[in-house]
């Protein structure tokens, strides 16, 4: 493989050693919330859970619980789920939309910079399926690249599924931030409107 195709190896330094028992405990943590929160969602009502958090502090702690559980395809239903819940309770769903977006965006760029990172400690028999990533994503055009960021955000597939491309082909982070907020956004707010809709003839 000629030095033109190659990706540089020389970037590889201080970049491929991951912390196992630091991901572990991150896990660990991130599994016990949902026991916990489900377990709260199942014996409280919404309108209970919201008066025990406060109105304030709802909106803090969707931005919190939107950062870690709605970037995975294992913790998507918990976050939807407690969306409904809080929703529910009188909230602001303007708000809850905002702070729920902007939570999930940030996610989002952790998966960009971890697929980023991860990117560029390959093994050299996956160096050519990365490169034409790059290359194709080049060639198919900036601007098609962020329509489809945005459609694709408005959907409930998870994030963590196009952050992860996205940081592996390199694509530039300023281009991606405000097609994924807007799109999120628009996805939770039509998604809470229906909800509310549809708890109304129950």
């Amino acid at each position: 493989m000629t030095g033109t195709t190659r990706l540089d190896r020389t970037e590889l330094s201080g970049h491929c050693i991951f912390d196992r028992k630091k991901n572990r405990f991150i896990f660990t943590l991130i599994a016990l919330f949902i026991v916990l929160w489900t377990a709260v969602l199942y014996f409280y009502s919404p309108e209970q859970i919201v008066k025990m958090i406060g109105v304030h502090n709802v909106y803090i702690f969707i931005l919190l619980l939107a950062m870690t559980g709605g970037v995975s395809i294992f913790t998507t239903t918990l976050f939807y789920t407690s969306l409904v819940a809080i929703s529910l309770g009188g909230v602001n769903i303007l708000l809850i939309s905002l702070f729920a977006s902007t939570g999930l965006l940030f996610g989002d760029i952790v998966f960009y910079y971890l697929a980023h990172t991860g990117s560029r400690c390959v093994p050299e028999r996956y160096e050519t399926g990365i490169l034409s990533l790059k290359k194709w994503t080049k060639e198919y055009g900036d601007r098609k690249m962020v329509l489809i960021i945005f459609l694709y955000s408005m959907t409930p597939l998870p994030s963590d599924l196009i952050s992860i491309f996205l940081g592996t082909v390199t694509f530039p982070i300023k281009k991606i931030i405000l097609p994924m907020i807007f799109g999120k956004f628009i996805l939770i707010i039509v998604f809470l409107e229906l909800v509310k809709i549809g708890y109304g003839f129950l």
